[in-house]
């Protein structure tokens, strides 16, 4: 055999190794394989500061937000189930109070046992901290009746109302306000001076947990 009939049976053989050894498919460009690997969405949050799980799952990126952040203080996981059974509230019930992405309220509702009724508690940044919870009644006194400022362990307090059947009673927290908001659904709801006192006695059996 020829030198050059040699060689000429090496190339063809050495073809079809490789071509035994090739993959099916249409190669993907590098910057497709890149893109791939770097689409995915980063979880949405689901702990507080301290790493407590919420008591639901919440799809809101933005639940923790620069309208709520003046007070690292979170009622869904630091109200605790004592607190909730001793005002006949089911803790499985907790839901989130914000409806939507981004909003200013970041808290829990929690159903009183006829399923209807609820208190909720919830934190929101004041718009001018410089001002206090003076500011911050007067810029919230559209739709409200406002009523004496309490003081709770030593906090001034302020309660409000915006009808029969509701009443919310507000503390500081840094550069935020914790309200507490009871709403009663009965055909005949209580009074409001008796829903103002279980908001304030909520307010009472948590506000150690809330920093000032």
């Amino acid at each position: 055999m020829s030198g050059k009939t040699s060689r000429l049976l090496a190339a063809a053989l050495l073809g079809s190794a490789l071509a035994s050894c090739s993959t099916s498919g249409t190669p993907i460009p590098a910057t497709e394989v890149r893109s791939v690997q770097t689409s995915a969405a980063p979880a949405v949050r689901q702990t507080d500061d301290e790493g407590r799980t919420l008591p639901f799952t919440t799809t809101f990126p933005n639940r923790w937000s620069i309208n709520n952040d003046g007070s690292s203080y979170e009622p869904c996981t630091q109200v605790s189930n004592e607190v909730l059974k001793r005002f006949g509230l089911i803790a499985a019930s907790a839901t989130d109070v914000a409806g939507s992405d981004f909003q200013t309220a970041r808290g829990c509702r929690w159903e009183y046992d006829d399923g209807s009724s609820y208190i909720a508690q919830f934190v929101g940044n004041i718009i001018r901290p410089e001002d206090g919870l003076s500011g911050h009644k007067a810029l919230n006194s559209s739709g409200k009746s406002w009523f004496p400022d309490l003081s709770i362990d030593g906090r001034r307090v302020l309660a409000s109302s915006i009808g029969d059947g509701d009443c919310s009673v507000h503390v500081r927290s840094g550069d935020a306000v914790v309200v507490t908001s009871v709403t009663r659904f009965d055909i005949e709801p209580p009074p409001v001076a008796q829903i103002c006192a279980t908001a304030s006695d909520f307010l009472r059996a948590t506000v150690g947990e809330i920093p000032p």
